[in-house]
């Protein structure tokens, strides 16, 4: 499998970055509210694009070499294949499929640099009709690039209604 070049330096990067210990400083750990609206105007526009199906516009909030691991464990690498995936996808098994609005107050953004940030969110159950995922969870890293944010990986996984009442960091000790 041949990896972007980009995109081996960014997963480097934050490998290295938690290999070291590394620890911003409080300047740098501190989302600009500007930066935080960005990031969050880009997420709304590829929400809106699971919506209306439009993957074509994904070139323009996702980086060249964009990564996207999807709900059920394919992996798409660079723009041309995110796009194709997710359309083919939502032209078929979710056709008829109508998210809600991306949820702003369940987001966490984790701030690595001033030019990275990992978003994650954990997901409602999805409405009725859609087995067999009822709820999901995802991580988007987004890179700032020429003053814009854009989504270079994104990952959703599926949340297991069984196993998630017996996770060891909700129990009281």
């Amino acid at each position: 499998m041949k990896t972007q070049p980009a995109m081996k330096n960014l997963v480097w990067s934050l490998l290295l970055l938690g290999a070291t210990g590394y620890r911003a400083t409080a300047q740098s750990t501190t989302l600009p509210a500007a930066d935080k609206e960005a990031i969050v105007a880009t997420l709304q526009h590829f929400q809106k694009n699971l919506n209306d199906h439009k993957f074509s516009e994904i070139t323009t909030y996702t980086t060249p070499e964009v990564t996207s691991i999807n709900i059920v464990g394919m992996l798409w690498q660079g723009e041309p294949a995110v796009q194709k995936g997710h359309q083919a996808v939502f032209d078929t098994r979710y056709k008829d499929m109508k998210f809600p609005p991306l949820d702003v107050a369940a987001l966490t953004f984790q701030l690595l640099t001033p030019e990275v940030v990992v978003v994650t969110k954990g997901s409602k159950p999805l409405p009725p009709g859609v087995p067999p995922h009822p709820q999901t969870a995802n991580t988007t890293v987004l890179v700032k690039r020429q003053g814009r944010w854009l989504i270079a990986a994104f990952q959703n996984t599926l949340v297991d209604a069984k196993e998630a009442p017996n996770d060891p960091t909700l129990k009281k000790d």
